[in-house]
């Protein structure tokens, strides 16, 4: 039984282990399919809303946002046909170190978007262009303490307006949740395997305010917001003059 009072450390298959191609487009599919259920794009979806209602939006040119760990694209899509019912012209790039889950991000995207997809480190990442928001989805919680303190002022020092960490609460009841209904549901094994260790491996808020006092910002500078079911998640927007 996991200690829930700590983040665990158990490795997710799907970080180290290599299937053919197919094979890893069909667990992203899973995947997103498991976050459509979960509800898992709402808290984006409203961190994006709020800065269109606060004119925090850039005038005269597209918004420009960087999706970290961008897997199968699903929230670059779902932030793009927002930006379209919206009138809210945007680019997005997609950023993942895994050139498969580029590929397959790429064939599920509409032909004519404004979405690019990128295999890369993010870590060894610098765009030579203005960058206004970093959002991740699904990602920090794969990431050591020191790493994701590095994460967090890589998104610091990357965008102008702010940034969004849409991530996975540490509990006991979607740990147990996922390992049964992945199981029942006849999952593939990544999912039976890496969605309860997703859990133990996630946040609780004290966390989170460690981290970011580590990573060199003031308290209050980002705001920590629970959502149902089971998400954590961490937005900063910076003030005009930052």
């Amino acid at each position: 039984m996991p200690d829930f009072s700590k983040r665990g450390t158990t490795p997710e298959l799907m970080d180290h282990e290599e299937v053919p191609f197919e094979e890893h487009r069909a667990v992203l599919r899973q995947l997103t399919r498991a976050n459509e259920l979960s509800l898992a794009y709402r808290p984006t979806l409203a961190f994006f809303r709020r800065l269109k209602r606060e004119g925090r939006l850039p005038k005269g040119r597209p918004l420009v946002v960087i999706d970290a760990a961008s897997g199968y694209g699903d929230m670059s899509r779902k932030i793009d046909r927002w930006a379209q019912k919206n009138g809210v012209e945007a680019r997005f790039l997609g950023v993942d170190m895994n050139p498969q889950a580029a590929r397959a991000a790429a064939e599920a995207t509409p032909p004519g978007r404004p979405i690019t997809w990128l295999t890369a480190n993010l870590f060894d990442f610098r765009a030579d262009f203005e960058v206004d928001i970093v959002m991740s989805s699904l990602f920090t919680h794969h990431l050591p303490g020191p790493e994701l303190v590095g994460f967090i002022r890589w998104m610091e020092e990357t965008a102008r307006i702010g940034w969004i960490v849409n991530d996975l609460k540490r509990h006991p009841l979607p740990y147990y949740f996922l390992k049964a209904a992945f199981f029942a549901t006849r999952q593939h094994r990544f999912m039976r395997h890496d969605g309860p260790v997703s859990v133990a491996n996630a946040f609780r808020r004290g966390d989170w305010q460690g981290l970011l006092a580590e990573a060199g910002l003031s308290p209050g500078a980002a705001s920590i917001e629970a959502w149902t079911p089971f998400r954590l998640c961490v937005t900063r927007v910076k003030d005009a003059t930052s």
